[in-house]
């Protein structure tokens, strides 16, 4: 019935266009539609729970995709969900293990430490007397989950009846395709493991152990912690989040560009800050400190959890990726519409603009949450956007003009449709790496140094760092690229120009980032030394 009144009411309030109303009288009642509607999904998330809880999150998470009503009205299912009872808990245990908490833990705390819309967390002591946490599945979901997979592949289906132009069955593919895996505590496990393996030389990434894992139950290390956007938390404990953050995107271009295989589920409950202590003693020494390498200054490790839900990306999906964001890092409008339809799925490579709407650079505002403006006008200056940025590209913090100019367009019909058209075009993995790249966006403002901070000097550097990381990240894999094309085409490849071609063009951005890393560096100690004023000039064309 809600996806039946949802569809009664777009028809009904939005039966006379903007040629009737007036554009800006349309736009008014599109969005007192769409804040109706979201309420009512919001509704049924609440009454439904399960699966219901796990789409609205979904919903959230897609702010740069979705509208601001739906993103903004689904928020409070990211943290509020109803805890399983106790009984149920030790029911499940006898029905999967044959056995009661008391038989496996010597104590079982009855209060979960937190609960998401598929499973919840308890601390408990095992038999040896080690703490550990035990995740247990809410106990009605292998019931229910089918059907209501199927009622939400149902809702999607009736409102691309209704509504042609907004093919939004992706979201329903896409929930077929990844809870049963989230709901497989054992395939969980297994990726934990893996990852593990994949960054055993990191001194930044933590992932528990895991000790033991059924279907429905995992029990692994427990690990304390701040939620990756508790600023309080970093006051209390010395820990820049700026640094943080840094730190985590580099962890994510890896997975991505070089491992190929991604947490595609990093909202604030799955990733947890904790102190360390610093490598190197020097690290408290307020001037020398800012001229260290960040691996002997950081006084903090990353904890990643819940790791149901990872992508394995092909390695021509992972290369035409990194590909495509160089392209972005550069205002290659060239490469961006070359790689961004490599990576769709439908046949027509190279479509013509719908409603004066380029999809390539849709598409790029997608990825980036940037306008396209912005975009094409980078640091090196060889775009052609001719922007007021001052020719930094994605390194610019966002200003009030591009936000305003980023809301009034996806509040438009014709965006909002042609942001359906290019998500139901887009291959799944793809669609994961949007969801994923909007939380890591959310991550940064929340945390005060996204592009669209006020942090002044602090928010610029972090962001252009970001970007000259990433930057760094898919110079690596398109140097793999070509090295790897090079040694299939014969021996001898020290002798080959491709090659030595190939080490420069790495070494190349590799230079750059690390001048930036020494300007940045150097802007901290002026502004130390000048008491909060720095008068170095960026090099822009390092980014």
């Amino acid at each position: 019935m809600t996806g039946l009144a949802m569809g009664v009411d777009y028809k009904w309030s939005l039966r006379r266009g903007p040629d009737v109303l007036g554009k800006e009288e349309y736009e008014k009642v599109k969005g007192e539609c769409h804040q109706r509607c979201a309420e009512r999904m919001l509704d049924l998330c609440k009454a439904n729970q399960g699966i219901y809880v796990k789409l609205g999150q979904h919903v959230a998470a897609m702010v740069f995709l979705l509208p601001e009503q739906y993103t903004q009205t689904m928020r409070p299912l990211q943290d509020r969900c109803p805890a399983t009872p106790l009984e149920d808990i030790e029911a499940l245990f006898q029905q999967d293990l044959g056995c009661s908490t008391g038989d496996m833990f010597l104590h079982f705390d009855p209060n979960p430490l937190g609960v998401a819309s598929l499973a919840q967390v308890h601390r408990a002591t095992l038999l040896t007397g080690q703490e550990v946490a035990v995740k247990v599945q809410h106990p009605y979901l292998d019931e229910y989950a089918p059907v209501d997979i199927a009622t939400t592949a149902l809702l999607v289906r009736i409102a691309k009846r209704l509504f042609d132009d907004f093919d939004f069955e992706w979201l329903a593919e896409e929930m077929q395709t990844s809870l049963p895996q989230e709901l497989d505590f054992v395939n969980e496990a297994a990726n934990a493991n893996k990852v593990r393996g994949l960054f055993s030389d990191s001194q930044t990434l933590h992932i528990p152990d895991v000790y033991w894992a059924a279907h429905r139950v995992l029990i692994m290390e427990y690990a304390n912690g701040g939620k990756i956007d508790d600023l309080a938390y970093y006051r209390s404990h010395g820990i820049d989040p700026a640094a943080v953050s840094a730190e985590l995107s580099k962890v994510y271009s890896e997975m991505i560009y070089v491992h190929g295989f991604v947490h595609c589920d990093p909202h604030p409950g799955n990733v947890f800050v904790r102190p360390r202590r610093p490598s190197s003693f020097l690290a408290r020494v307020p001037v020398i400190r800012h001229l260290l390498p960040a691996s002997w200054t950081r006084n903090f490790e990353i904890v990643l959890l819940d790791h149901g839900l990872y992508r394995q990306l092909t390695d021509r999906f992972r290369l035409d990726y990194a590909h495509l964001w160089a392209s972005i890092l550069n205002g290659d409008e060239k490469g961006i519409l070359t790689y961004s339809y490599r990576l769709f799925t439908h046949d027509n490579p190279r479509p013509e603009a719908r409603d004066g709407i380029d999809h390539h650079r849709l598409f790029a505002s997608m990825l980036t949450g940037r306008s396209w403006d912005v975009i094409s006008s980078p640091s090196n200056g060889s775009g052609g956007g001719g922007s007021s940025n001052g020719g930094m590209g994605l390194a610019a913090v966002r200003t009030r003009k591009e936000q305003d100019t980023i809301r009034n367009k996806a509040g438009t019909t014709a965006f909002l449709v042609a942001i359906a058209d290019i998500l139901a075009k887009l291959p799944r993995e793809l669609l994961l790496l949007l969801k994923t790249n909007d939380l890591l966006r959310a991550v940064d403002e929340s945390l005060g140094v996204g592009a669209g901070g006020s942090g002044g000097d602090g928010v610029m550097e972090h962001v252009m760092r970001t970007v000259g990381v990433m930057g760094w990240y898919c110079a690596r894999a398109i140097r793999e690229e070509k090295v790897g094309e090079v040694r299939e085409s014969g021996t001898w490849v020290w002798l080959r120009p491709a090659y030595w071609n190939a080490q420069y063009e790495f070494w190349k951005v590799g230079c750059k980032v690390w001048a930036l890393g020494v300007w940045i560096r150097g802007r901290k100690v002026t502004r130390w030394i000048g008491g909060g004023k720095a008068q170095l000039v960026p090099p822009l064309d390092t980014i």
